[in-house]
């Protein structure tokens, strides 16, 4: 009889512990996630932009990637801290 106890205070305990950690996700923490990768990424496809020529040819483009690179860095600002 004690084991069927203790399974079920263990099974209780896990159960709890899922739960809180899925309570303390913030919701906001996906948004962080792209905001701080797309800052992080978006130097190395201007400089790629500009070595193969395309940003000459387009400069819209490379106007709405830099304006893409700054959200990024506004919206990822608080990522992992």
């Amino acid at each position: 009889m004690s084991s069927a106890f203790t399974y079920e205070t263990d099974s209780a305990a896990t159960e709890q512990s899922i739960v809180a950690a899925v309570e303390s996700i913030d919701p906001e923490f996906p948004v962080r996630f792209v905001g701080f990768w797309t800052a992080v990424l978006m130097p190395f496809v201007f400089l790629s932009l500009l070595v193969i020529g395309v940003a000459q040819q387009s400069p819209e483009l490379l106007g709405g990637l830099l304006v893409a690179n700054v959200a990024g860095l506004v919206l990822g600002k608080d990522y992992k801290r």
